[in-house]
Formats: C-alpha cells, sequence, structure tokens
C-alpha cells in the first residue's frame, strides 16, 4: 500500500528552506508528574498515541518544486531526556522523525520541528500522550480538556491545512518593518540552549494586568519591553532602536479548526524610544492599543495572504527547490529575528484532563533555540501557576534578570529554576 503524504502547510514551508545543521525551529512541551515516569509504559502509550496523529508520524521529503511530509511506518522510541533540549533536527536521523519524546524523573516532553506542528497542536499531542500513560497505568483518566481520544480514528479536519479554508482578501499587507534592538550577546557553543524557568501565581498576574487594563500576554509583553527600553537606555542613549516582542496568535480562536498543523500568524507589538519616555504604564497601553488594533481576523487575514499569494504565484511555484531554499534563506539571514526584540508565545490556561488533577503538577512550554544570539520566551499556566520560560543560546542573562526583577518590583513572587552551570 503507498504512503501517505502531505503538502507543507502555508506556515510550514519556511522551515526546511532555512534549517542548517546547526539550527532548526523546534520547540518543547512538557507534562510534570507526581510520580516517576516509567519507560516501558511510556514506549506503550506512545505507539498507541501516534497512530491517532497521522499528521506528526511523517518525515520530510525534497520534491522537485516543494518540500513535502510522507508517512512512517516505523515505530518512534522514547529516550532519557539528556544533554540540552531542543537540539536541531536531521531529516534523515531517527528513522525521519520531526518528532521526539523524552522522560526524566517525572517529567514527559515532546520536541516538535515547527514545520509539524505549532504550540497548541503541539500541547494537545502532549496531553494525549500523558492520558494514555497515566490509563496504562490504571489510572481513571478522562481525554477531555484538551486530550484526544486514542480509541477515535482520526477525522480529516484534524490533518488538514486549516489556512486554505480561511476567508483571504485581495488586499495585501506588509510585514516590512525596520531592524530592532538587541541585547548585546555573546554566542554560546553551537548546540547550546540556556533555559530559566521562572514560576509565579496567574492570579496576581492576572491581577496586576487588570490593573492597567490589559491581557495576561500583554503584560508580559509589556514586561519584556520595559526590560529591553531600561537596558537600551543605559547602553546606547543617544542611538535608540525600536523595541518589538514577537506574538504568536492561534488562529484557532478565530475560525474553529481541530487541525494538528500549523493555524497560527504573528504580531510584533512595540514602542519606538525615538519618539520620547516611557514609563511602564505608557508601553502597557501602547501594547495594549496595538494587539486591540492588529489581532482581528480581518488584518490577520490580509497578512496570511500576502503569504499564500506568493505560494500560489505560478512563477514561483515552478521555481526548483533549490532555488526557491536559497531565495528563501537569504531574505531569512537579512531579516529573520533582526526585526523584533524577543519573542513571546504564551498558551494560555492548559486545563489538566479529568481525573488527574491530583496526578499532572503542571504542563510546560519552551522555545528551542532562535536563530540568532538572543533570549526567547513562552508561557503556560497550569493550576494557577504561570511558568515563564526563557531559552537562549548566549551567555548574557540581562533580559531574564531585567524581567524578573520588574516582575518582582511589582510584587509579583517568583521562583526561578535554570539549567546554567553557574
Amino acid at each position: 500500500m503507498a504512503k501517505r503524504w502531505f503538502k507543507l502547510d502555508n506556515a510550514a514551508k519556511l522551515y526546511p528552506a532555512v534549517s542548517t545543521a546547526r539550527w532548526s525551529s523546534s520547540f518543547r512541551v512538557s507534562s510534570v508528574l507526581t510520580e516517576d515516569v516509567d519507560p516501558e509504559r511510556l514506549q506503550k502509550a506512545l505507539n498507541r498515541v501516534m497512530n491517532r496523529f497521522p499528521s506528526l508520524k511523517v518525515r520530510m521529503r525534497a520534491g522537485l518544486f516543494w518540500y513535502y511530509l510522507e508517512e512512517i511506518r516505523e515505530p518512534l522510541a522514547v529516550r532519557p531526556d539528556s544533554g540540552h533540549p531542543c537540539m536541531p533536527f536531521h531529516f534523515r536521523q531517527d528513522n525521519g522523525y520531526l518528532l521526539r519524546v523524552f522522560y526524566y524523573g517525572k517529567r514527559i516532553s515532546a520536541e516538535f520541528f515547527h514545520s509539524l506542528t505549532d504550540g497548541s497542536g503541539g500541547m494537545t499531542f502532549l496531553k494525549t500522550l500523558t492520558v494514555e500513560y497515566l490509563r496504562l497505568g490504571g489510572k481513571r483518566v478522562a481525554f477531555d480538556n484538551g486530550a484526544l481520544d486514542v480509541r477515535i480514528p482520526p477525522s480529516a479536519q484534524e490533518t488538514e491545512d486549516a489556512f486554505l479554508r480561511m476567508p483571504l482578501p485581495r488586499v495585501r499587507i506588509s510585514r516590512k518593518e525596520s531592524k530592532a534592538y538587541h541585547f548585546p550577546a555573546t554566542p554560546e557553543m553551537p548546540h547550546t540552549l540556556h533555559i530559566i524557568a521562572a514560576s509565579m501565581p496567574c492570579a496576581q498576574v492576572a491581577q496586576k494586568a487588570k490593573a492597567l487594563g490589559v491581557s495576561v500576554t500583554e503584560y508580559l509583553v509589556s514586561v519584556l519591553l520595559a526590560a529591553a527600553y531600561a537596558d537600551q537606555r543605559q547602553r546606547s542613549p543617544r542611538r535608540q532602536l525600536p523595541l518589538r516582542v514577537s506574538v504568536p496568535v492561534n488562529m484557532r480562536a478565530f475560525y474553529a479548526s481541530s487541525t494538528m498543523r500549523n493555524f497560527s500568524t504573528f504580531v510584533n507589538p512595540g514602542i519606538d524610544p525615538r519618539l520620547g519616555d516611557y514609563t511602564f504604564e505608557e508601553i502597557a497601553r501602547e501594547v495594549h492599543a496595538y494587539m486591540r488594533y492588529q489581532v482581528n481576523p480581518k488584518l490577520l487575514c490580509a497578512t496570511i495572504a500576502t503569504n499564500v499569494a506568493d505560494e500560489k504565484n505560478l512563477l514561483i511555484r515552478l521555481v526548483p527547490l533549490v532555488v526557491k531554499n536559497w531565495v528563501i534563506g537569504s531574505i531569512f539571514r537579512q531579516a529573520g529575528d533582526k526585526l523584533v526584540t524577543t519573542t513571546l508565545s504564551n498558551l494560555g490556561k492548559c486545563a489538566v484532563p479529568t481525573g488527574a488533577e491530583k496526578l499532572v503538577r503542571r504542563f510546560e512550554f519552551h522555545l528551542g533555540s532562535p536563530s540568532s544570539p538572543m533570549c526567547n520566551c513562552a508561557s503556560a499556566t497550569t493550576n494557577e501557576e504561570l511558568r515563564l520560560i526563557f531559552s537562549s543560546n548566549i551567555r548574557e542573562t540581562t533580559l531574564q534578570r531585567e524581567a524578573l526583577r520588574l516582575l518582582v518590583e511589582q510584587g509579583i513572587p517568583v521562583s526561578v529554576e535554570s539549567n546554567l552551570e553557574d
């Protein structure tokens, strides 16, 4: 029987073209349990769960004009977690899987190459795997709150490219922006990813955000911008650059879709210090106004329409893949992370499946290594604990230190863990 295959969705086409032996866009989601993980039971659970997610059980293949995803029939093996997280994916290793599953102590982790799915899809997979693992251990846990029932075959909508169903307008909106401020950085050795994880009460963060009239995401973005604003004023008072935070937007919030593939875009709220001085309250107001204007379905569709139009252009479609890779890679190297100061990806509240409330301590989410020397952030909330995780490939910890200092100054208690050795 012929192997099943999928076209890459619109958001996924960038990543294989810009991946190198040293870097590939990836992210990790984890569930922290109350008991140590049994590797044999986890492997059995994974074997059952993979068949429920056909769009993840694939390898990358290069065609004449585009990359595509081809079904893998060999099983994916769980492995002990060691070394630095989110190492680059190599398309010819691990039977071609673009997904890894790890265990360490009480933690189950899954890492994804971004061409497969986004953070929302990754968390759905992790919740499903965690529930099946607990059920195999005799626990009465439901497939709900984001976990899919492994006994039910996947629907066609779960593997669709949801971008193709969007009502895209004819108007095109340019994403062209100027260079943004970056913290001075000393690059680490390749394949090094420093993690600093900060835990704080979600209720207190939400209270601070409400007092400012902003959402939790907007509040966290404001904290990051304020940290960068203070650093730039100290280091370079005469040469001010714009400050921006890239914020992924889950399009499922606007267009109902159960797709397990990528279905997100991004916006870049920020401030321009060349316009004058900013207080924290002013930064929060700027972020709120920008997000309220930009995060609406019409404008988001217009920005996505530009990418889809390029994809459908006959001339571009007929250009050989090797040429496409060179062009995309050149554009990415010239712009890429240079347009933003950092990234904040917030999954929001991650509800624990029914019956697992006393078995799962929390869910975690963090981004892989940036393509440039810098620090990025991700967050998720479980059981009223907001977990903010910084990922960086540089030696300096200026952003992390200043952002956490600001949170503490505003009365939010923060506890910190890290994989840093000094």
